[in-house]
């Protein structure tokens, strides 16, 4: 009655140089009580011969290979094979940290009502270095395992502070909200935390300790597609809270110029962007923005 079997699922497509790494951070858990379920896009690179080993040594691990639509397609297609009660969510380049599986059981345990809770973070290389902590917010009155959290979804406007492979929810959850958003290919766990939160409020918690580890590599959405993560970032905020604020934009203009983009390349950039955004903006934010885009990286046109 106590040892409820946790569900992890893990989408991936030609990781094979960090796959493993995440397999055995999930394999080698304290919580024995659990299945992993790889949802494969088909690769190429050497990662279906690395699940057939650790599948053929643990039967835990369950996989499949196959095309999809993007990362979102195979985490629905993986959430439909769940046979848990509750779920893990771990992409096949991140790991869990020892004992997280084991802290989330014994916080839902603690805490029934919960339907979510999410954990600190921490990143780290491609080599597996750790880079720093991510910036995970704990609730507004610093909710932990001793208290009920509450909240404070008006905090994704300034960015996401949930460590996605931190998460850990109900089998109910994805019954109860629906499918990830498959049309998104960089916000779609951000937008499905947007509309957990509400969904569900007052039943989100908070762990303190450090529950994953995100790798970032030249590969990854979150350094490989900084545009494409603006903007799907500022268009869910607007789906589900309104409008999105103009730091999303500036953000991406501060990274491109330390990365070298030249001004011409940027500034034409600035102007695609500054009309893509537009309707998900305030008008009074957006022409702030817009004059601030201008005078600090486009010539006036009447000063000529």
């Amino acid at each position: 009655m106590n040892r409820p079997l946790v569900s992890i699922v893990m989408p991936s497509y030609h990781q094979a140089r960090f796959i493993e790494a995440a397999l055995d951070s999930v394999l080698s858990q304290s919580w024995p009580h659990l299945e992993l379920i790889v949802q494969d896009g088909g690769s190429t690179d050497g990662t279906q011969a690395i699940l057939a080993r650790k599948s053929a040594d643990d039967p835990r691990l369950r996989w499949q290979s196959a095309p999809d639509k993007g990362p979102a397609d195979a985490i629905n297609q993986a959430l439909t094979k769940v046979r848990g009660t509750l779920i893990g969510w771990l992409n096949s380049d991140d790991c869990y940290a020892h004992g997280a599986v084991e802290r989330a059981v014994r916080a839902f345990e603690a805490h029934p009502h919960w339907m979510l809770c999410y954990g600190e973070g921490e990143h780290m290389d491609a080599g597996g270095q750790t880079l720093g902590r991510y910036p995970t917010l704990p609730t507004p009155l610093g909710a932990s395992m001793g208290a009920d959290p509450v909240p404070d979804k008006s905090a994704f406007q300034k960015g996401c502070f949930i460590c996605q492979p931190t998460v850990f929810f109900k089998a109910v959850m994805p019954r109860l909200l629906g499918n990830l958003d498959t049309t998104l290919f960089a916000a779609f766990d951000f937008e499905y935390w947007l509309r957990v939160f509400n969904a569900f409020p007052g039943r989100i918690g908070y762990l303190p300790q450090v529950q994953a580890r995100s790798r970032l590599h030249d590969d990854c959405i979150t350094r490989s597609q900084r545009q494409r993560v603006a903007l799907e970032g500022m268009q869910v905020l607007a789906r589900h809270q309104g409008s999105a604020q103009g730091h999303w934009v500036l953000t991406y203009v501060s990274e491109q110029r330390q990365v070298g983009v030249s001004e011409t390349v940027l500034q034409t950039e600035l102007q695609t962007m500054l009309n893509t955004v537009k309707p998900w903006m305030a008008a009074t934010e957006w022409r702030h923005l817009q004059d601030r885009l201008t005078h600090k990286h486009m010539p006036d046109p009447g000063s000529r």
